[in-house]
């Protein structure tokens, strides 16, 4: 089976740092996430979104446009999870996040949708590995998002999940884009 080099991009305001946006969109597989924007923004950010992880309706109107929507929430229950219910109801082949999966597999009470997408991406073996990563500032930055205002969650630790994909890079199973 031939694996997919994959890249999550982040929506941390590091990304303006470097005009990646060529090397970005030369992966076969494009991860973004939630308010994710693209417009203005393409020789940093690239143009390609194959995936979107989401616990928000930002992107509703592109679902069809993607190979995969994958939700998560802490509303486990697909029937009373409103984000997953309105994407759904666009994209039918929206995936939701498993909460076993969430719990057993991501060593943090409330991990953000960042971290959420790495561990998911590490295990599905259609991905080569090491998986890569730009975009992600651990909170270090004065304007949180590169491309709005949105505010900072208040429930995830940025430095234990910074401390976690330290420990994913040291084990090979993360890489990050120079």
């Amino acid at each position: 089976m031939h694996t997919k080099k994959i890249i999550i991009v982040g929506n941390g305001s590091t990304l303006l740092d470097k005009e990646n946006g060529s090397l970005i969109d030369s992966f076969d597989t494009i991860v973004r996430f939630n308010s994710y924007k693209i417009s203005g923004f393409e020789k940093y950010v690239g143009t390609k979104t194959n995936i979107w992880f989401t616990c928000n309706r930002a992107h509703i109107k592109d679902c069809n446009t993607l190979e995969r929507v994958i939700e998560h929430s802490w509303q486990w229950n697909p029937e009373k999870d409103q984000i997953f219910q309105s994407i759904s109801s666009v994209y039918p082949k929206c995936e939701k996040t498993k909460r076993e999966f969430v719990r057993n597999k991501i060593p943090l009470k409330n991990p953000s949708t960042g971290i959420i997408a790495i561990f998911m991406m590490i295990e599905d073996q259609e991905y080569e590995k090491p998986i890569y990563i730009t975009g992600f500032d651990w909170w270090l930055t004065d304007k949180h998002h590169y491309g709005d205002n949105e505010r900072r969650g208040a429930l995830h630790s940025p430095s234990e999940e910074y401390q976690i994909i330290s420990g994913l890079v040291n084990e090979g199973k993360v890489k990050f884009l120079e």
